[in-house]
């Protein structure tokens, strides 16, 4: 198999043959196309085939072993064109087969040699050569040839005319190995190895083909350095070009079709390249040209950053050029093109001389190699009044071009150019241009010549406006909702500028469990118990929330869902903020991976709230409320279920147990406060309520001290067993 690869020669001129001074020849196949000379020679075409039929084979001198030679040749005389098929079998193994189409033959054209053609049928039984066969069908040939080791077959196909196109299809093939065209000198051919699988085609065109010329300006450019691709030079001997196609870095595919000869490009980086220029003429003939080139990698850098994206009518932003060389630059100046009529203010410039009217500016000395110049203007955005014609929000740009004479280069300003006036700036750019009230009582102002990263003073006075549900200056009265805090506390901390996106991070394995501490151990909430004072007892409980992470995480929060109407105190917030009213927390910061932060907070539940009875236990009057959820994170974008305890049991009577413990015998009625232990006079007063057999006040149905609740508060008073725990004998969980 013959590796195709794209293939462009110019056709010579300079050629003997007549046809040649009036067109070419070509042979195409797949993308490779290679201009073709026929061979001229001084014998009639079936001559100089050397047909011997006593040896059944041609002694031409061109045939080549286990291979199919094409070429084209020219006959002295009439300087027709006829076409050469000669295949060879080495004198090695067996003979050999080869099938060929020729399609589109042109009009007179026939085989006018058959080598070995079976004329009649029954001799191929007795002479095993004579087995080839031609079937024609209208303008194609179907050929077989056959022929056996140490012989050669084939035929001359013609005469062509000086005009066509002619496709050959190799079909089966056995014996043969290659396929080669041969052109040029006769004497000493080049030649042409094809495809034994594909299809080629030869073409001969009257007409000359273009010739094109290429010259590049500068010849040793730098990238983004304008360049002049000049094709004027292209010529066309019989007609004109009437179109370029310009490929300027070789692969293949036209980046410019031009009927101009001259165009510009500028390679965006430096590197080698192939430039490729394909001219076409009036008769659709097409010739090309390679030049190599080398574009130096760039050495002037001219970059713009403006520090807003959006802007407000009547307020000044910030714009910084700067310019880096690692080459010297003479008579380097900066034209600048802000919109027409706003108010452009030098801050610095860089040692260049400032002109107002046309915002340019050119440097009297030489910017020095490996240095950097940096020139600062402010642009004030006309007022609203003056900006009503126009329809907010829309959009402005700021274009420039850099220039220096020596060395001579031209480059366009890069990064940032354009930005968006509108009445509202969204949330992040407000932050990122906030200058928070100075003193008690002032209103915080916006100064969009500020950098568009969040510094701690402004992420600490957002996280301020978020807690008291607060609007934004400059947004039209927008609020910080959880989600925005925790993604401007993200900016903050990784010190992005907000025109930036986020930089990728791995996700991390973020992780929050709840812990749910009960007033009254083995009870819940305790509902309609009040103190002397009438103050509800047993009626808050303590949740801790502990959060963790296996890498950082940035701007973590904790969203969590109680019932309506309980009442959130924080304890300890670990560094996270709280904000009331919708329990939630946020850290302005970064969770450190191995980190745990603690969250501890107390709920109290409405003393009144109702209790519902819940089947199927019916000695017990209680009912249920849950806590739900969730942490996530402003970056990586990570959101998890707080996992853990979730259940609050509610209940407006004690079991017996739990009563006996918090019996105050002094006053002979419960105290929520007292202990979970059992004390020497707690256990008299339960003797007492087992001898009368009566109920203790404030507990669940039947409510009594039986038998075996008596020998149990014994025993826990006897070892001392707080009455959540197991006794010492008994097994843990052992149903008392």
């Amino acid at each position: 198999m013959v590796r195709k690869i794209s293939i462009v020669l110019l056709l010579s001129l300079a050629t003997a043959w007549p046809l040649a001074a009036q067109g070419f020849i070509k042979v195409v196949q797949g993308a490779r196309e290679v201009s073709v000379q026929p061979l001229a020679g001084a014998r009639p075409a079936r001559e100089y085939y050397a047909y011997d039929s006593g040896q059944s084979r041609s002694t031409n001198e061109l045939a080549e072993a286990n291979t199919a030679v094409f070429f084209l040749y020219r006959e002295p005389g009439t300087a027709q064109l006829y076409l050469f098929v000669i295949l060879n079998k080495a004198d090695t193994g067996s003979g050999g087969t080869a099938n060929f189409s020729f399609k589109d033959l042109p009009a007179g054209a026939d085989f006018v040699l058959k080598d070995d053609e079976a004329g009649i049928p029954f001799l191929a039984l007795f002479l095993p050569e004579l087995r080839d066969t031609y079937t024609r069908t209208n303008a194609q040939y179907d050929v077989s040839w056959t022929f056996e080791a140490n012989r050669t077959d084939g035929g001359v196909l013609g005469p062509l005319g000086e005009e066509f196109k002619l496709t050959v299809t190799p079909g089966s093939l056995t014996g043969i190995q290659r396929i080669v065209f041969k052109y040029g000198n006769i004497n000493a051919p080049t030649r042409l190895e094809l495809s034994t699988t594909e299809s080629f085609v030869i073409q001969a065109l009257k007409t000359q083909p273009p010739v094109a010329r290429l010259v590049l300006t500068p010849a040793a450019p730098r990238a983004k350095q304008t360049i002049t691709f000049d094709a004027s030079g292209s010529t066309d001997p019989d007609g004109r070009i009437v179109e370029y196609k310009w490929d300027f870095n070789g692969d293949g595919v036209v980046d410019l079709t031009s009927t101009e000869a001259q165009v510009r490009y500028a390679y965006p980086a430096g590197g080698s390249f192939t430039v490729q220029l394909t001219v076409k003429d009036n008769t659709g003939v097409e010739s090309s040209i390679t030049v190599p080139l080398f574009v130096s990698p760039i050495t002037v850098t001219v970059v713009r950053s403006l520090s807003v994206m959006t802007a407000l009518p009547g307020y000044t932003f910030r714009v910084q050029v700067r310019i880096h060389t690692d080459q010297d630059l003479m008579g380097a100046g900066l034209d600048e093109d802000p919109p027409v009529g706003w108010e452009i203010t030098p801050v610095s410039n860089a040692g260049a001389v400032f002109k107002r009217s046309e915002v340019q500016w050119v440097f009297m000395d030489t910017i020095k190699a490996g240095t950097e110049r940096v020139i600062i203007y402010d642009v004030t955005v006309p007022k609203a009044d003056v900006m009503l014609a126009l329809r907010l929000p829309a959009q402005f740009c700021i274009t420039g071009i850099f220039q220096a004479k020596v060395p001579d280069i031209q480059l366009e300003v890069g990064n940032e150019s354009c930005f968006v006036v509108s009445d509202c700036l969204p949330i992040l750019e407000a932050v990122a241009h906030l200058v928070p009230a100075s003193a008690p009582g002032e209103e915080d102002k916006l100064d969009l010549r500020l950098s568009e990263a969040i510094t701690q003073e402004q992420l600490m006075r957002a996280v301020e406006l978020w807690r008291t549900d607060r609007p934004l200056v400059g947004t039209c009265g927008e609020r910080i909702s959880l989600e925005m805090l925790k993604r401007i506390a993200a900016y903050a901390t990784l010190c992005v500028a907000v025109d930036q996106p986020l930089p990728q991070l791995p996700t991390p394995k973020v992780q929050a469990r709840r812990t749910i501490l009960a007033p009254i151990p083995c009870e819940g909430v305790v509902i309609g118990f009040y103190d002397s004072r009438g103050n509800p007892l047993g009626n808050k409980f303590t949740v801790k929330v502990e959060i963790t992470t296996d890498r950082d995480a940035y701007g973590v929060g904790l969203d969590e869902d109680l019932p309506v109407g309980w009442r959130v105190t924080p304890i300890q917030n670990d560094g996270f903020t709280y904000k009331p009213g919708v329990d939630q927390w946020v850290l302005p910061g970064v969770l450190k991976a191995g980190q745990t932060k603690t969250i501890i907070y107390q709920v109290e539940v409405p003393p009144t709230i109702s209790v519902e009875t819940t089947p199927p236990d019916p000695c017990r009057v209680i009912s249920a409320e849950t806590v739900v959820g969730k942490v996530d994170t402003g970056h990586p974008c990570v959101e998890v279920d707080v996992e853990g305890q979730s259940r609050v049991e509610l209940t407006d009577c004690l079991r017996v147990i739990v009563a006996i413990s918090r019996w105050d015998v002094t006053r002979d009625t419960i105290d929520l406060t007292l202990s979970d232990k059992i004390t020497f006079l707690q256990v008299q007063r339960a003797i007492a309520f087992w001898l009368e057999g009566t109920k203790v006040p404030r507990t669940c149905a039947p409510g009594i001290v039986d038998y075996e609740t008596m020998k149990l508060i014994i025993a826990l008073w006897l070892t001392g067993t707080p009455i959540c725990e197991a006794l010492p004998s008994r097994a843990p969980g052992y149903c008392r």
